[in-house]
Order: C-alpha cells, then sequence, then structure tokens
C-alpha cells in the first residue's frame, strides 16, 4: 500500500537548471518522470522561467502534423514532423513563431502525440528551480598548471566536409610545446561536438597520444542535432600541473543521411 501511494503521488513538473555553459534551460518532466520536451538556453533564470509560463499558456494549442497533407495552421500550435533520422519529433511555437519547447526523439507518431498529450496535461505542472542545489554543489576543483608550466599548442589536420552517416571519420593531430615543438606523450585528446543535445559541448571520443605527441582518433559519424546535418568538432587538451591546456580551431561536418529506395 505504501509503494502504491507513492506512485500516484508522482506529478508532472517543470524542472529549471543551469547546463554545462552556464546557461538556463527548462524540461518537463512527465508524472512518469520521463522527459518530453526541453527549452532553449537562457541567458538568464528570469527569461528562462518566462519560457515556462510561455509553454504552460500554450500548452492547449492545435497539432500540425507535417508528416502528412493538412491544413496549415497558424501559431501557436504543436508541430510533429520527421526528423534526418526519420524518428518523430514535435515542436511547440508561440504566437510569434518561435520555438518555445521541443521533444525527444519517437519511434513512432504514437509515442510522438502521446508526448504532446503529456505537455497538454501539464499546463498547471509546478516548476522546480533546480539551479538553488547546482549553486551550492561544491565545483570539482580543476587541475591548476603549477608556476613556470610549459604552454602547449594542439594542432589538428583539417576533417573532410562531408562524411556518409556511420561512415568512419579519422582525427589526426599532434600535442607539442610550443616553444619547441616537442611532442608530448601519453595525453589525453578529446573531440568534442560543440553545444550537443541542449547540454552543452560534449565529447565524442578519446584517445591518447604516442610517445611523439602525434594522435589518431576514430568517430563514426552521427548525426548529433535534430535541427541539422552538420557537427561542429574541434580537438582539446585539459592540461596538467605541467603543461597549459590548449584547443584547436572548429570544423564543421556534414553527415549525409540517405534514405533506402525502395
Amino acid at each position: 500500500m505504501i509503494v502504491y501511494f507513492l506512485v500516484i503521488c508522482l506529478k508532472a513538473k517543470y524542472q529549471v537548471y543551469r547546463d554545462m555553459a552556464g546557461k538556463y534551460r527548462f524540461r518537463l518532466r512527465a508524472a512518469n518522470n520521463k522527459i518530453v520536451a526541453v527549452s532553449e538556453a537562457y541567458e538568464s533564470k528570469a527569461g528562462c522561467m518566462n519560457g515556462v509560463r510561455a509553454v504552460q499558456s500554450n500548452c492547449n494549442s492545435h497539432i500540425e502534423d507535417k508528416t502528412i497533407e493538412m491544413e496549415k495552421l497558424s501559431n501557436p500550435k504543436y508541430e510533429v514532423f520527421t526528423d534526418v533520422a526519420s524518428k518523430f519529433r514535435f515542436n511547440l511555437r508561440a504566437s510569434n513563431g518561435e520555438i518555445i519547447a521541443a521533444s525527444e526523439a519517437y519511434e513512432t507518431k504514437k509515442g510522438c502525440m502521446n508526448g504532446i498529450e503529456a505537455v497538454q496535461n501539464s499546463c498547471d505542472a509546478e516548476m522546480e528551480d533546480l539551479t538553488v542545489d547546482q549553486m551550492a554543489e561544491a565545483p570539482e576543483a580543476p587541475v591548476e598548471p603549477a608556476v613556470g608550466a610549459v604552454d602547449t599548442t594542439l594542432k589538428m589536420s583539417c576533417p573532410p566536409t562531408s562524411v556518409d552517416l556511420n561512415s568512419i571519420v579519422t582525427f589526426e593531430g599532434k600535442l607539442m610545446t610550443s616553444d619547441t615543438g616537442k611532442g608530448i606523450g601519453d595525453a589525453k585528446i578529446d573531440i568534442y561536438e560543440r553545444d550537443r543535445s541542449l547540454m552543452g559541448d560534449d565529447v565524442l571520443v578519446s584517445a591518447m597520444t604516442n610517445k611523439d605527441g602525434d594522435f589518431t582518433i576514430d568517430w563514426k559519424a552521427k548525426q548529433q542535432d535534430w535541427w541539422d546535418d552538420s557537427v561542429e568538432v574541434y580537438a582539446h587538451y585539459d592540461g596538467t600541473e605541467n603543461y597549459k591546456p590548449s584547443q584547436t580551431d572548429t570544423y564543421r561536418i556534414r553527415v549525409l543521411f540517405y534514405l533506402k529506395k525502395k
């Protein structure tokens, strides 16, 4: 009986939080604790909370299914569509056409419609401010370079500008001291994708440099974002107490997706 009571007391809620870049975002958790919608990044908490109120005030909007032929509806509205990976998603647009909430990817249209229903059933959901706990948490102390730590230079060869989905992309480069150009061995190099899936930059793959400071890292090409077919990548070295961190330029790669011919 106690377990049953706890389950039925679960409610949907909007959670306001700060992402890895320090920006404010919100997400809607349904009563089953699943995230059904997320927001863009906001510079201020006040702007983020206004975003929550905008979703709440537009939550009962009509649905425009762009996967079939139907009359185009005016804003505000839910837009149901398929992404480049043929998954179903929805956006909630305000009366000014701005996207104020976006869904996760669903395997079926029914699942996508259930996600919209979850938002519609959460018009009066409470708002939970997670930024208070995030501010209270003591950040992990970064590794401070020692006095006189050596400057480093990280270089990476320009990757291809376009690749096929699931093909192998090889990132090659070298980590060296800036003054002498001597390679730095046994150093971890991370390949980042800039601003992925609403949580800031994410690590795609990592590898260690060899004794000469060279690195070769393979990555299986994937489309990281639902709104476009490209990724922006760069290599990064965190540094140590003896070597300062460094980073390469950012490169854009289009990941081409082809539908199978029937």
